[in-house]
């Protein structure tokens, strides 16, 4: 065997040209133990074409040696499994379509190193007696005789499937008619039929990347979702949680939908299926500027993943949202409380006989909707006040100092601000100042604050605590909604109700 150049060998009398590539040990498992190297013929005793020829070959070969990792990955991620208790109608479907792929895949590479007469007929015989068997069992409703095959499959395959009896009913009948159905193709071959095994068993990924693609190990060159969404949130500094989570609603959603098509990263989405992700929030029931919100959310996180080079394209470019007209836009405005609404709220129990709020609102539940009425401002701008943001003015009076308080270290290193009552505005037009309403100190702010002073207090609201998406506002926002429909206030959602107009 004369070497002709790297991986390229003549061999014979008359030098046909050879590729031998050696079985990377990583992956030697996927092999028969005495086989070390991958050796194909070129077919040909020309030079010049043989290494034309050899760079497809080889590449052939990598690929082949890609899917084997793949595969061993797979089977390493199997060994500790994942319990689950239902298969959506896509995932039950892919699961039997790769059930009887693999079958018959090994039923096809059987046949092709050949059988003697005897194992021909033991062969014939064990198919018929199956076929009936499972007939007989699909025919009388037995279906769950099948079930602990399904079971076994899903296990080894990395997935504990503890169903309830209903459940377990349904999958174990799908999974009959995908066996019956196999056995009826094998027994076609045994009778010298061609089955094209790619024509009546479509290709699907394994189960474990179907059912739990966050256990499956990622293919070469494949960037995982949680990639592309970290490289987006760490673009910016200090992003604001409540701004990460807000993103990452419609980055999940979008994930779950990819899924349903076995879509399983983000590079494989495209242009029509984000198309059909806003069509799928529409049917929903989401509402326009919702759907818009997300598909502008998620052309964000594509447009960094491509800036970044992670990805090489943005599939949500071109994604239209959905457009309402002026009628529609002015019937879902947000509507202010009328004088009645206001009348029921501070004519309450909070505002008139000195009830509080037992969670951790406390007192803001009684100052925040009066800040709110008397100033406009937004209830996380009030939630983070301090006692210094209130400044008397020798000439114009009271005002509070609305400003960005993201760290203590951002201001003054003395400053006595905690940390637990630093927050972000929404934009550089919240900072501003706001004159205090003679009626606020008549009904006694100045008095608060001085008992404030007097606790040692340095923020306004100190039994506030920051919730799960950073808002110092949260328990506030939840307390109030419920109180305002405890006191009936509106037959609207209070949620798109404001009080920011003075009425």
């Amino acid at each position: 065997m004369k070497v002709l150049t790297e991986n390229i060998y003549l061999r014979g009398a008359k030098r046909i040209a050879y590729v031998r590539r050696r079985i990377p040990t990583a992956i030697r498992a996927a092999y028969p133990a005495n086989v070390t190297h991958i050796i194909r013929s070129l077919g040909t005793a020309d030079v010049k074409q043989a290494k034309v020829l050899a760079r497809r070959e080889l590449s052939l070969i990598d690929e082949e040696f890609e899917q084997k990792r793949e595969k061993l990955d797979l089977g390493r991620a199997s060994v500790t499994s994942k319990r689950i208790a239902k298969l959506s109608a896509k995932q039950l479907d892919d699961t039997v379509q790769f059930f009887m792929r693999s079958v018959l895949q090994f039923d096809d590479n059987k046949r092709q190193q050949g059988t003697t007469d005897d194992e021909f007929d033991e062969l014939s015989e064990r198919l018929n007696s199956q076929r009936a068997e499972l007939g007989r069992a699909m025919a009388q409703g037995k279906s769950m005789k099948i079930f602990p095959a399904l079971h076994g499959l899903l296990h080894l395959c990395g997935l504990d499937y503890v169903p309830d009896e209903d459940e377990a009913k349904r999958a174990s009948h799908a999974f009959l008619r995908g066996a019956i159905l196999t056995l009826d193709h094998q027994i076609s071959r045994q009778t010298g039929n061609i089955v094209n095994t790619d024509s009546v068993a479509s290709q699907v990924l394994h189960p474990l990347q179907i059912i739990a693609p966050e256990r499956a190990p990622t293919p070469s060159g494949q960037v995982t979702w949680e990639k592309v969404f970290d490289e987006w949130n760490v673009f910016t500094d200090n992003r604001p949680k409540s701004t990460t989570i807000a993103s990452q609603t419609p980055w999940r959603d979008l994930r779950r939908f990819a899924a349903l098509s076995n879509v399983l990263y983000p590079a494989q989405v495209t242009p029509k299926l984000m198309n059909e992700f806003a069509q799928d929030m529409k049917s929903r029931g989401l509402a326009v500027d919702t759907i818009n919100e997300r598909v502008s959310k998620i052309k964000g996180i594509y447009r960094i993943a491509v800036g970044r080079l992670l990805l090489e394209v943005n599939p949500a470019t071109n994604t239209l949202g959905y457009k309402e007209n002026t009628v529609q836009r002015r019937q879902k405005r947000r509507l202010p409380f009328d004088l009645a609404d206001l009348n029921v709220l501070f004519g309450s129990e909070i505002f008139m006989d000195g009830a509080r709020s037992q969670g951790q609102s406390k007192e803001a539940s009684y100052w925040i909707p009066l800040l709110m009425y008397y100033t406009g401002a937004r209830p996380e701008e009030l939630a983070g006040l301090a006692l210094s943001d209130l400044i008397n003015d020798p000439e114009h009076g009271w005002y509070f100092s609305i400003v960005d308080r993201p760290s203590s270290e951002d201001f003054d290193l003395f400053s006595d601000v905690p940390q637990s009552h630093c927050r972000t505005l929404k934009n550089a037009a919240s900072r501003r100042k706001i004159p205090v309403a003679k009626e606020l100190i008549q009904l006694g702010l100045l008095v608060y604050i001085a008992s404030l002073k007097a606790k040692g207090s340095t923020v306004l609201f100190p039994t506030l605590v920051k919730d799960w998406h950073g808002k110092l506002s949260g328990s506030f926002s939840k307390f109030f909604g419920r109180y305002l429909r405890a006191q009936g206030i509106g037959e609207v959602d209070p949620s798109v109700k404001t009080i920011f107009q003075r009425v």
